[in-house]
């Protein structure tokens, strides 16, 4: 509901995903946690693994298939260009074609393990594949936890270092069932031993900041932070029909910014109230170790951790908001796992209060005023907020949240089935379990116009 003086209302939709059945074994299926921003890299995973070898996870009757991902950048049609990625992300599905953004570390199950973190980052830094496996053979040979892996192929070195990878992500005991492998896992484990803490990659291109505010004034500042040296900067069509304008501190009108330079927006003086975009862009190298979320029609696709570094597209937004008078709303949301919850920030830039509704919580923000309220979303499933204010203003939010490492109690997930000319079918799950014959049904809990806020735990699993 919105009147004269700017109250606005936080429409929040749950989305209750039924769970996957798999008969004669166990129930199956994820969620992720996406990042409900537009920052970074996005891909597509391929189907199957590139290398792969069996690994036995801690009792489970059978062994499964770990190794490799394949991550295809969204710009990409030739699938030799992709990116290599290892999963922390044990007893969950992948699913073929799922659409992979890259995320903190704090919108992942990672959130509360920085130790383990900063073990599987080194792991991932000095074995396969961002070492060759003669390059990891050669440092292995000269470390202090001396191992000869003479005999070690791709596929041993992939298996090898899933599984280290697993040991501190999930938390299992997983054990290659090649000999070289194995002793790939075990040099790995022995040689983080004593590493407690560690930076975490940054983000290929991202925009920290709001420009929101009065027609005529300098709105801001957003922050451009990227791993190139420079980005490309431009507005989306509404910004440019509008007159605005992309500009640094002092105003002048600037087409490119670089990492760690504050940017502003511009409207015409007097100018009616509207929206716009502004969009930073560039190919630059992703960094080793960066997590990637996935999702497919509001499932969860098993979280990755990239395994090797090339240059890719990456892009990153921030909305820009104006009027001559009002309430001028900035509002943004972030994944906080270790509060269970979607946070939302609104800001007011205008010279009257701005008040919303939100899960049952009245909220004003005077002028010039900040407030944060995280939105509680029950673990593995669905989220969608819309935010609306005065003067057509409107954002969206959407995601599944998963923060927490599934337990052996979980079911066996599957790798994404190959194309006729891919890697083979393999299970990157563990314990075991028969293949997945039944599909996935959805109900959707919708939010009625009161502001009602609905969420539901999508069902856990259970073995038959």
């Amino acid at each position: 509901m919105l009147h004269k003086q700017g109250r606005a209302l936080f429409r929040i939709a749950g989305v209750m995903l039924a769970s996957s059945l798999m008969v004669g074994g166990a129930l199956a299926t994820g969620a992720s946690a996406a990042e409900p921003s537009s920052s970074g890299t996005t891909a597509k995973l391929l189907g199957g693994l590139k290398f792969r070898g069996p690994i036995q996870v801690n009792n489970d009757k059978q062994p499964i298939q770990g190794g490799v991902f394949r991550l295809l950048p969204s710009t990409e049609t030739d699938e030799n260009k992709h990116l290599l990625a290892y999963c922390i992300d044990l007893r969950n599905d992948t699913l073929k074609d799922a659409t992979y953004r890259e995320a903190d570390w704090s919108a992942t199950s990672l959130h509360n393990k920085a130790k383990e973190a900063a073990q599987i980052k080194w792991i991932l830094l000095h074995s396969f594949p961002n070492l060759t496996v003669p390059q990891l053979q050669a440092e292995a040979k000269a470390a202090p936890t001396v191992a000869d892996l003479t005999g070690l192929t791709d596929d041993d070195a992939a298996a090898g270092t899933q599984a280290a990878i697993w040991h501190f992500s999930d938390g299992v005991t997983a054990t290659p069932l090649d000999e070289e492998a194995k002793k790939l896992t075990k040099y790995l484990i022995d040689s983080v031993a004593g590493i407690n803490a560690g930076s975490e990659p940054s983000w290929t291109i991202s925009l920290d900041g709001t420009a929101a505010g009065k027609s005529g004034a300098l709105l801001g500042p957003i922050t451009v932070k990227s791993t190139a040296a420079k980005v490309k900067l431009r507005l989306d069509d509404a910004g440019k029909q509008a007159g605005v304008t992309i500009t640094d501190k002092d105003g002048k009108v600037i087409t490119e910014a670089a990492s760690g330079q504050q940017i502003f927006a511009k409207t015409p003086a007097g100018a009616p109230a509207g929206q716009a975009k502004i969009f930073a862009e560039a190919t630059t190298e992703i960094s080793v170790g960066r997590a990637f979320l996935g999702e497919k029609d509001g499932k969860h696709s098993q979280t990755l951790i990239l395994a090797g570094t090339k240059p890719v597209p990456a892009s990153a937004s921030a909305p820009v908001n104006w009027a001559p008078t009002g309430p001028i709303p900035a509002v943004s949301a972030k994944v906080d796992c270790a509060q269970g919850a979607v946070v939302v920030t609104a800001a007011n830039n205008g010279d009257q209060d701005f008040t919303f509704t939100l899960s049952g919580q009245t909220v004003t923000v005077p002028p010039g005023g900040t407030k944060s309220v995280p939105v509680k979303v029950a673990e593995d499933t669905a989220y969608d907020i819309t935010v609306t204010g005065p003067n057509g203003f409107k954002q969206q939010f959407k995601g599944v949240l998963n923060c927490k490492t599934d337990t052996a109690s979980s079911p066996t997930p599957k790798a994404p089935s190959a194309s006729p000319t891919g890697p083979v079918l393999a299970n990157t799950g563990g314990g075991g379990q028969t293949p997945l014959l039944a599909g996935i049904a959805g109900a959707l809990v919708l939010a009625g116009a009161a502001a009602v806020f609905t969420l539901r735990r999508r069902g856990r699993h259970s073995r038959a």
